[in-house]
């Protein structure tokens, strides 16, 4: 029995009560820890509870309104859960790294995400769809997880991943080097240069912006990552590259950007509905990583779809697709909010 007493009773209630052990959801700081409790009910199923923060500098930083839980921290909750799955779950010893090669988020209900409905309890169903072994452990999963508020379903989460001993893990990251990565804590911090003011991308505070140097030309909106090594949640803890939630998030600023400079749409009407990330090697932290984001074509849906591409060097290094929501109609008494959304 493990120090977390993870329970093979389906029947017995998930908790809310206390943080579970930040080592096992890769974090160095307690307070970015979203995940309350884990348990495996079978081989291919287990749940978990989480707890978005009231507050946050990060995650509750937007300009949105009405004010919106952001869906990003729903993503970390599962994200979260699927590191301790690959512990509790598929019994990864702890020096395993976990390689995140495509996933997936839909928002299909935000009502139980709106912020005056009181701080949102998750509760995370997730299932393994796809699983493959070499010599005896596991090398790759892929799983998808149903995120529930109130016993409401509020969106899914699908994650492929690859798992890969240290050993292995350090001969990917030379493959395309020739010196060591280095890791965030040894870079300077630095401002960003011409850095985009943060109502234009949906945020309050510039430390919050991830996008620099932007332009918007004919066919796309360019500009540069800034790559916030100092944030302490961006990043929590060293990274030898840039985290791929740290891209998610500018993609989403870069259609923010790209949606109210083509379409007119204020950044304050727009959350977050879709996004889906492919990554295809490593980012690396000491080569300017570029940031292209086209505008889709219309589809009848609700959102406009934004294509954005990341370079480095000359090579697609991620390819994300952002579909943003229009809050525009939606009820200020949030209290009216389940029906009316």
């Amino acid at each position: 029995m493990n120090t977390l007493d993870v329970r093979t009773d389906p029947t017995a209630d998930l908790t809310t009560r206390r943080t579970i052990d930040r080592h096992l959801v890769h974090r160095a700081a307690i307070a970015e820890v979203f995940l309350t409790d884990f348990r495996t009910i079978d081989p291919n199923t287990f749940e978990a509870a989480a707890q978005l923060p009231p507050s946050h500098s990060y995650y509750g930083d937007h300009t949105g309104r009405p004010e919106l839980h952001d869906p990003l921290a729903v993503f970390e909750s599962v994200r979260q859960m699927l590191l301790c799955a690959m512990h509790l779950q598929h019994g990864a010893s702890h020096d395993t790294k976990s390689i995140t090669a495509e996933c997936r988020m839909e928002i299909t209900d935000p009502a139980p995400l709106l912020a005056d409905g009181g701080v949102p309890e998750l509760t995370l169903l997730g299932k393994v769809s796809l699983e493959k072994m070499y010599a005896g452990v596991t090398a790759r999963v892929v799983h998808d997880v149903e995120v529930l508020v109130g016993g409401r379903s509020v969106g899914t989460v699908s994650v492929d991943t690859a798992l890969r001993p240290d050993d292995i893990y350090q001969g990917l990251r030379m493959s395309h080097r020739t010196t060591p990565p280095p890791y965030s804590d040894t870079l300077p911090a630095g401002g960003p240069a011409a850095p985009v003011r943060p109502h234009l991308v949906g945020r309050e505070h510039a430390e919050n912006v991830v996008l620099r140097d932007i332009r918007d030309t004919e066919d796309t909106v360019v500009a540069r990552l800034h790559v916030p090594v100092a944030h302490r949640s961006m990043f929590d803890h060293p990274q030898d590259h840039v985290p791929g939630p740290v891209m998610m998030e500018a993609a989403r600023q870069a259609a923010v950007f790209l949606l109210g400079e083509r379409l007119g749409q204020a950044p304050a009407k727009l959350y977050l509905r879709q996004i889906s990330a492919t990554y295809l090697r490593f980012a690396e932290l000491d080569a300017d990583l570029l940031v292209q984001a086209c505008l889709g074509p219309a589809d009848g849906r609700d959102g406009r779809l934004v294509a954005v591409s990341f370079l480095q060097d000359n090579q697609t290094v991620a390819r994300i697709q952002v579909r943003l929501g229009l809050t525009v109609g939606w009820p200020q008494d949030t209290r009216g909010a389940t029906d009316a959304l």
